[in-house]
Protein backbone atom coordinates (compact mmCIF):
# COMPACT_ATOMS: atom_id res chain seq x y z
CA UNK A 1 0.00 0.00 0.00
CA UNK A 2 1.23 3.84 -0.95
CA UNK A 3 0.80 6.44 1.63
CA UNK A 4 0.21 9.65 0.65
CA UNK A 5 0.56 12.37 2.95
CA UNK A 6 -2.04 15.47 2.88
CA UNK A 7 0.06 17.82 4.96
CA UNK A 8 3.64 18.53 4.99
CA UNK A 9 5.56 17.61 8.69
CA UNK A 10 7.62 14.73 10.17
CA UNK A 11 6.32 11.67 9.35
CA UNK A 12 5.16 9.55 12.30
CA UNK A 13 7.42 7.12 14.48
CA UNK A 14 6.45 4.31 16.11
CA UNK A 15 9.47 2.77 18.72
CA UNK A 16 8.66 -0.96 20.01
CA UNK A 17 10.18 -2.36 23.33
CA UNK A 18 10.46 -5.84 24.85
CA UNK A 19 9.96 -4.40 28.47
CA UNK A 20 8.42 -1.95 30.44
CA UNK A 21 12.19 -0.92 31.25
CA UNK A 22 13.24 -0.22 27.89
CA UNK A 23 10.63 2.10 27.20
CA UNK A 24 11.22 3.87 30.66
CA UNK A 25 14.90 3.90 29.89
CA UNK A 26 14.03 5.57 26.59
CA UNK A 27 11.34 8.61 26.93
CA UNK A 28 13.10 10.25 29.46
CA UNK A 29 16.01 10.45 27.67
CA UNK A 30 14.30 11.63 24.19
CA UNK A 31 12.00 14.24 26.41
CA UNK A 32 15.30 16.01 28.24
CA UNK A 33 16.72 16.33 24.58
CA UNK A 34 13.35 17.64 23.13
CA UNK A 35 12.96 20.28 26.17
CA UNK A 36 16.80 21.08 25.36
CA UNK A 37 16.10 21.47 21.34
CA UNK A 38 12.48 22.78 21.30
CA UNK A 39 12.09 24.39 24.94
CA UNK A 40 8.91 26.35 23.65
CA UNK A 41 7.26 22.96 22.62
CA UNK A 42 3.82 22.05 24.12
CA UNK A 43 4.36 18.22 24.60
CA UNK A 44 2.04 15.26 25.55
CA UNK A 45 2.31 11.94 26.52
CA UNK A 46 -1.04 10.08 26.46
CA UNK A 47 -1.95 7.02 27.96
CA UNK A 48 -4.79 5.04 27.17
CA UNK A 49 -5.72 4.75 31.08
CA UNK A 50 -5.52 7.01 34.01
CA UNK A 51 -3.30 4.72 35.65
CA UNK A 52 -0.47 4.64 32.82
CA UNK A 53 -0.30 8.37 32.91
CA UNK A 54 -0.05 8.36 36.63
CA UNK A 55 2.49 5.76 36.56
CA UNK A 56 4.86 7.37 33.08
CA UNK A 57 4.53 10.83 35.01
CA UNK A 58 6.33 9.31 37.89
CA UNK A 59 8.69 7.61 36.09
CA UNK A 60 9.70 10.77 33.93
CA UNK A 61 9.40 12.76 37.45
CA UNK A 62 12.33 9.96 39.25
CA UNK A 63 14.35 10.56 35.87
CA UNK A 64 14.24 14.59 36.49
CA UNK A 65 13.04 15.02 33.31
CA UNK A 66 12.05 19.35 33.17
CA UNK A 67 8.67 20.28 33.18
CA UNK A 68 6.30 17.55 33.21
CA UNK A 69 3.01 18.29 34.51
CA UNK A 70 0.00 15.19 34.99
CA UNK A 71 -3.38 16.28 34.47
CA UNK A 72 -6.36 14.55 35.71
CA UNK A 73 -9.11 16.42 35.58
CA UNK A 74 -8.55 18.38 32.05
CA UNK A 75 -6.50 21.29 34.44
CA UNK A 76 -4.28 22.05 31.14
CA UNK A 77 -2.09 25.19 31.99
CA UNK A 78 -1.40 25.57 28.46
CA UNK A 79 2.52 26.37 29.07
CA UNK A 80 5.49 25.00 27.42
CA UNK A 81 6.54 22.12 28.89
CA UNK A 82 5.18 18.15 28.73
CA UNK A 83 1.68 17.18 30.13
CA UNK A 84 1.16 13.39 30.92
CA UNK A 85 -2.53 12.34 30.63
CA UNK A 86 -4.67 9.79 29.53
CA UNK A 87 -6.51 10.14 26.13
CA UNK A 88 -9.83 11.14 27.61
CA UNK A 89 -8.39 14.41 28.77
CA UNK A 90 -7.20 15.68 25.42
CA UNK A 91 -10.19 15.37 23.20
CA UNK A 92 -10.99 18.73 21.34
CA UNK A 93 -7.12 19.89 21.84
CA UNK A 94 -3.62 20.40 19.64
CA UNK A 95 -0.32 20.08 20.69
CA UNK A 96 3.02 20.74 18.93
CA UNK A 97 4.27 17.06 19.71
CA UNK A 98 2.55 13.64 20.78
CA UNK A 99 3.85 10.81 22.18
CA UNK A 100 1.43 8.11 22.53
CA UNK A 101 2.37 5.48 24.96
CA UNK A 102 1.13 1.50 24.90
CA UNK A 103 -0.45 1.51 22.31
CA UNK A 104 -0.66 -2.16 22.47
CA UNK A 105 -3.24 -4.97 22.33
CA UNK A 106 -3.86 -4.61 26.08
CA UNK A 107 -4.56 -1.38 26.06
CA UNK A 108 -6.55 -0.80 22.29
CA UNK A 109 -8.18 -3.72 21.76
CA UNK A 110 -10.01 -4.64 18.67
CA UNK A 111 -13.12 -2.85 19.46
CA UNK A 112 -14.94 0.29 18.50
CA UNK A 113 -14.31 2.62 21.84
CA UNK A 114 -10.50 1.48 21.56
CA UNK A 115 -10.56 2.49 17.97
CA UNK A 116 -12.51 5.68 18.70
CA UNK A 117 -9.90 6.70 21.50
CA UNK A 118 -6.75 5.57 19.44
CA UNK A 119 -8.02 8.28 16.62
CA UNK A 120 -8.65 10.89 19.27
CA UNK A 121 -4.78 10.31 20.27
CA UNK A 122 -3.23 10.19 17.14
CA UNK A 123 -4.97 13.37 15.86
CA UNK A 124 -3.98 15.58 18.75
CA UNK A 125 -0.49 16.37 17.17
CA UNK A 126 0.13 19.19 15.15
CA UNK A 127 4.06 18.61 14.10
CA UNK A 128 5.04 15.14 15.41
CA UNK A 129 3.66 11.80 15.91
CA UNK A 130 5.72 8.83 17.92
CA UNK A 131 3.79 6.01 18.91
CA UNK A 132 5.13 3.91 21.96
CA UNK A 133 4.57 0.14 22.47
CA UNK A 134 5.60 -2.38 24.87
CA UNK A 135 4.97 -6.24 23.78
CA UNK A 136 2.79 -6.88 20.93
CA UNK A 137 1.17 -3.94 19.30
CA UNK A 138 -2.33 -2.71 19.14
CA UNK A 139 -4.03 -4.74 16.40
CA UNK A 140 -5.73 -1.20 15.15
CA UNK A 141 -2.07 -0.08 14.70
CA UNK A 142 -1.78 0.18 10.61
CA UNK A 143 0.83 -2.30 9.42
CA UNK A 144 3.77 0.29 8.51
CA UNK A 145 3.38 1.46 12.44
CA UNK A 146 4.90 -1.92 13.97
Amino acid sequence: MRLVALRSGALVESFGFTSAGEASDFLPQVLKELMRSEPSAAVAVISRHPEQARLYYEALVAAEVPHVRLVANQDFSFRPGIDVTDVRQTKGLEFDIVILVEVNEESYPVNEFSRRMLHVGMTRAAHQLWITFTGRPSPLLPDYFR
